[in-house]
């Protein structure tokens, strides 16, 4: 007989877990014993590292993560970080970030999204200041030209508070994962092989679900359904790069971030995050290669620029990133923000009859924040 439940999940990356959290009698399928997806950890030799880059924002008072975090009775304690990252560039450390002045425009449109009637001018301005091409890598996938109004949200993003959690995510996957458990079941290593209408096939058995949430990307949508019901990106998006580093002996540092802002040929925005644990995860974007010889030059940043004496644990490119995360391709991240990726996803579809999809290949957005949104957004 098959068990039953109002809502299944597949996929137990952000889009998940934050859907998850605004459910009642669902389960999560995560086809790896561990969750977050590219926002996860692994475990290596007793230390625990962050899968990606870890940046969680809007963690401030009446900040949009932090008030859906309460909304959902999670009491998170963490280090209130509002400095985002330095920026290393030519052996100097400087941080951009403080100069830039935040509107607000992010948390006000999620208190009264009427309230874009007064930034209308942002939606036809552009900027194209090449000054600012590395940070917006991070937050928008893409390099300036912008219309100002994905500007502006990417300055609320960083002058945001961000939480640093000791281990990074893995502090706050736990907790979420025990939240979850309070009103749903969470199956690990449990792979989805096939969607027959609402009947879902495992590798660990057969479910029945009235609506199932795909948090997963389009490709695997597709191959799991046995149809082409989800139209795949026709632009070539970037790989992820990714280098973990235990720290052996390191100074005082100005900062949990930073961003590489060096010119390299082939690795874009290397991206350092330090936890207090003492690990370090560098992540990047690259297409189709990468030189081994940039990957010396971030590391002798770290040891020269930085002053930290490390052990190298892993390198992590687009195959191991697939493997570990289900990444088609090991792609980094969904759609670059832009209007005609906006329309895509929502011609796309956020539903399909008894389908959701919250994944970041269905809006072009990134980070939890992002998570969150799409949750709240898709499921309405």
């Amino acid at each position: 007989m098959l068990k039953k439940y109002k809502y299944a999940i597949i996929g137990g990356g952000f889009g998940g877990l934050t859907s998850g959290l605004r459910l009642r009698d669902f389960v999560i399928f995560e086809a790896t014993d561990k969750l977050g997806g590219c926002g996860g950890y692994f475990i290596r030799n007793g230390k625990i590292f962050n899968v990606g880059a870890t940046t969680i924002a809007f963690m401030g008072k009446n900040e949009y993560s932090k008030k859906f975090f309460e909304s959902v009775g999670l009491k998170l304690d963490f280090l209130e970080h509002n400095k985002a990252f330095d920026i290393i560039e030519n052996g100097k450390i400087y941080n951009k970030i403080s100069e830039l002045k935040s509107k607000g425009i992010f948390n006000k449109l999620y208190e009264n999204f009427f309230s874009i009637i007064k930034y209308l001018g942002h939606f036809f301005n552009l900027v194209n200041d090449k000054e600012f091409d590395d940070i917006l890598l991070i937050s928008l996938q893409r390099k300036t030209p912008v219309f100002r109004i994905f500007y502006e949200l990417s300055i609320d993003y960083y002058k945001s508070v961000w939480a640093i959690f000791k281990n990074g995510y893995y502090d706050l996957i736990s907790q979420i994962e025990k939240k979850l458990m309070e009103n749903g079941e969470v199956l690990k290593n449990t792979k989805v092989l096939k969607v027959i209408e609402n009947k879902i096939i495992t590798n660990n058995g057969e479910y029945y679900a009235d609506k199932i949430i795909f948090n997963l990307d389009p490709w695997q949508v597709n191959r799991i359904l046995d149809k082409e019901i989800m139209k795949v990106p026709n632009e070539e998006l970037f790989n992820a790069i990714v280098i973990y580093l235990e720290i052996e002996e390191a100074e005082k540092l100005s900062n949990f971030y930073f961003l590489i802002k060096d010119n390299f040929r082939t690795i874009h925005s290397p991206f350092i995050s330090i936890f207090q644990n003492g690990t370090i995860t560098i992540s990047g974007h690259y297409k189709k290669f990468y030189e081994d010889k940039e990957i010396d030059k971030i590391l002798e940043i770290v040891k020269d620029v930085l002053k930290i004496k490390f052990k190298l644990v892993s390198i992590a490119d687009k195959s191991a990133f697939e493997k570990y995360t289900s990444r088609y391709k090991g792609y980094v991240g969904g759609l670059p923000i832009s209007y005609k990726n906006l329309i895509f996803s929502l011609y796309n579809g956020r539903k399909r009859g008894n389908y959701y999809f919250v994944g970041d290949y269905y809006f072009p957005l990134q980070s939890l924040p992002s998570s969150i949104i799409r949750s709240s957004f898709f499921l309405k």
